[in-house]
C-alpha cells in the first residue's frame, strides 16, 4: 500500500465515521440517557458489526450485496424499520427526575436502564442493517483499491477502518458522559430525548426512501 492510499483510507473512512448518522444518534442517545457502561456496550455492538462489514468487503461479498436489488432492498427496509422502532421507543420512554453522572450512572435503578445485552444488540443491528454502511465501505474498497490489489492490502484497509472505529466510538461515549454534558443534558433531557427519537424515525424514513 502506498502512502497516498493510506492517507486517503484514513481520511475518507474517518470523515465518514464522524459524520452524523444512525450510529451517531444511537450512541448519543444511549450515552446521554443511560450509564457509561450502556454507552460502551452500544459501541461494542457497532464495532462487531463493522468487523463483519470489513470481513465481507475483504472477501468481495459486498459487491454481491450492492448489486443484488432484492437483497439490498431487503436490507434497506429491515434497517429502516429498525431505526423507526428505536425512534418510537425513545419517544415513548419514561423520563426521570434524577441524573447520575459518569460511573455513578450505574447506580440508576432498573427502570432507568436498558440491559447491556439490549444496548449491545442496538448498536450491532443499527450498523449491520444500515445499507449506507454497506455502500460506504464498498466504495472505499472499490474506489481506493484496484481489482487486483493483494489480499494483505485489503486486510490492512479493513484494519485501519476498524481501528479508527475502536478509537472514535468510545471517545464519543466519554464526551457525552462527561459531567458538564450530563448536567446540561439533565436540564433539557425531556426535549433532547424526544428530539433524538424523532431524528431516528426520520433517518429510518430516509433509509426506506433511499435518500
Amino acid at each position: 500500500m502506498t502512502l497516498e492510499t493510506f492517507i486517503l483510507v484514513v481520511t475518507v473512512s474517518g470523515l465518514g465515521m464522524i459524520s452524523p448518522g444512525p450510529d451517531f444518534f444511537l450512541v448519543l442517545k444511549n450515552s446521554l440517557r443511560y450509564s457509561r457502561k450502556v454507552g460502551f456496550m452500544t459501541c461494542f455492538g457497532l464495532l462487531l458489526a463493522i468487523l463483519i462489514h470489513m470481513s465481507y468487503c475483504v472477501a468481495g461479498i459486498a459487491v454481491l450485496i450492492a448489486t443484488t436489488p432484492w437483497l439490498f432492498n431487503a436490507l434497506r427496509y429491515i434497517g429502516a424499520i429498525y431505526l423507526i422502532w428505536l425512534g418510537i421507543k425513545a419517544l415513548l420512554a419514561p423520563t426521570w427526575g434524577t441524573v447520575y453522572v459518569g460511573a455513578d450512572a450505574d447506580k440508576c435503578n432498573a427502570k432507568k436502564l436498558i440491559s447491556y445485552k439490549t444496548a449491545f444488540m442496538q448498536g450491532f443491528l443499527c450498523n449491520l442493517l444500515n445499507p449506507k454502511a454497506v455502500l460506504f465501505f464498498l466504495a472505499i474498497f472499490t474506489q481506493l483499491l484496484t481489482a487486483d490489489s493483494p489480499f494483505i492490502t485489503k486486510l490492512v484497509v479493513a484494519l485501519i477502518i476498524w481501528v479508527e472505529a475502536v478509537i472514535w466510538w468510545p471517545f464519543v461515549v466519554m464526551i457525552f458522559q462527561s459531567q458538564i454534558v450530563q448536567r446540561r443534558y439533565f436540564k433539557l433531557h425531556f426535549v433532547i430525548d424526544k428530539l433524538l427519537g424523532i431524528i431516528l424515525i426520520l433517518l429510518g424514513i430516509k433509509v426506506a426512501l433511499g435518500f
